[in-house]
């Protein structure tokens, strides 16, 4: 699918672009520059268990989802943490995010694994659970994120030196802790990207936060779920201490903003958590700021991941 997008754009810049186009002809350009390329193939992915060995506390495999890239390999890989929310869409089906970045990264030659921490545990999501009283918490799934780098690691397909961390909200809080904590004896990821976490915590303790591999995080400056401030300060605390860690932010940005199915700004009353606890905190797609974040990704796994 992007890999197409990407030869439609090339395309139109190479005949010209649509800016300079007159209507008529803008319309047309685009509708030969689409028949011209071939029918969009979306990757199936495949649906695998994770053995938790030591690693996790889960009493059960964890259900995964691989999306493979062409090619024999070995290939990079990523591996994906979903938020509060889940994996799935209330089809049952993985969620309209998680689909679009598991192509994205097999697109782009990266094996990605899209884990499952909730399943196992009989949990639906915990974005309506008050953070006190969450039963499964950020530093708790950092068990599953090696669980899956184990599993990776085994596969003949998979660069065993270049795996990396993908996580969204919880899951991106997932990613910073698990760069905080390696198993003895086991060499960790090689890099990490976090979209929005949850950095408040984190930065009343910034002296002690020092990740062992590169990180990017990337936030929405209007975010009210988790706010971009406190992520800004870890950021320079850590970077003047030698970390190896970068931040971008996105100036009128909401959580959720490289959510693919979100059609608006939508206040979710239902969750607890948040700047304001009480009053619901804000989601909101943003289409510019999803397309430069893939671009911001793409550079930096690239960069430490091939």
């Amino acid at each position: 699918m992007y890999s197409i997008l990407r030869a439609l754009r090339a395309r139109l810049f190479a005949a010209g672009g649509l800016r300079s186009a007159k209507p008529a002809y803008a319309v047309w350009l685009l509708l030969w520059a689409l028949s011209a390329l071939p029918a969009a193939q979306a990757i199936e992915p495949e649906q695998v268990a994770v053995p938790v060995g030591t690693f996790s506390s889960s009493p059960a495999p964890l259900t995964a989802f691989l999306f493979k890239p062409t090619g024999q390999g070995p290939h990079p890989a990523v591996v994906m943490m979903h938020g509060c929310g889940g994996a799935y869409a209330n089809s049952g089906k993985l969620n309209a995010r998680h689909l679009m970045w598991g192509e994205y990264l097999a697109s782009q030659g990266y094996l990605a694994l899209m884990l499952d921490s909730f399943s196992a545990r009989g949990i639906k999501e915990l974005c309506t659970t008050p953070l006190a009283q969450r039963t499964l918490k950020e530093a708790d799934r950092v068990g599953d994120a090696y669980a899956a780098l184990s599993f990776l690691r085994e596969r003949a397909e998979v660069d065993t030196q270049h795996i990396g961390l993908l996580g969204w909200s919880h899951g991106a809080g997932v990613a910073l802790d698990t760069l905080q904590r390696k198993p003895a004896g086991m060499a960790g990821f090689a890099a990490a990207v976090a979209f929005y976490p949850g950095c408040s915590t984190r930065n009343k303790q910034a002296a002690r936060f020092m990740p062992y591999a590169p990180l990017l995080i990337l936030i929405g400056e209007a975010d009210d779920w988790t706010p971009a401030a406190p992520c800004l300060a870890l950021t320079e605390t850590a970077r003047a201490r030698g970390a190896p860690m970068q931040i971008h932010s996105y100036p009128e940005t909401y959580h959720d903003f490289d959510n693919p199915a979100l059609k608006g700004p939508h206040l979710r009353k239902e969750v607890p958590n948040g700047v304001h606890p009480g009053q619901g905190v804000t989601t909101a797609p943003n289409p510019v700021a999803r397309e430069d974040a893939q671009q911001r990704l793409s550079r930096f796994f690239a960069e430490h991941l091939k």
